[in-house]
């Protein structure tokens, strides 16, 4: 026996698609934000720890390796972005819902 798939299975689907996706999205977009402050709170901190140690001779930096690093680390995280990018697109009902969930708790967070 074969099943017909009716009009109302695929708007069902495309229905919690939609739903699920801007769920995972706005959970998503308000972590984000969230990590990011604390991200940029500890790198402040830490510049500034590294800043202090180096002014009383404690510490030599070598400030153009540590440039280095954090270039290297940019580089990684716009990869890493750009394949989040296609893996949504490939999936469009979700991911448009997922990206506009984003946003909107990006907004909030």
């Amino acid at each position: 026996m074969s099943q017909e798939i009716t009009g109302g299975d695929v708007l069902l689907s495309l229905i919690y698609q939609g739903g699920g996706g801007f769920a995972l999205g706005f959970a998503a977009g308000y972590f984000l934000k969230k990590a990011m402050r604390i991200l940029a709170f500890l790198s402040g901190a830490l510049a500034v720890l590294l800043l202090l140690l180096a002014y009383s001779g404690i510490i030599t930096v070598n400030w153009d390796k540590l440039a280095l690093l954090v270039e290297r680390a940019l580089f990684s995280a716009q990869a890493a972005s750009a394949s989040l990018q296609s893996w949504i697109l490939a999936s469009l009902p979700f991911g448009g819902a997922f990206l506009a969930g984003a946003a909107i708790g990006f907004k909030y967070g």
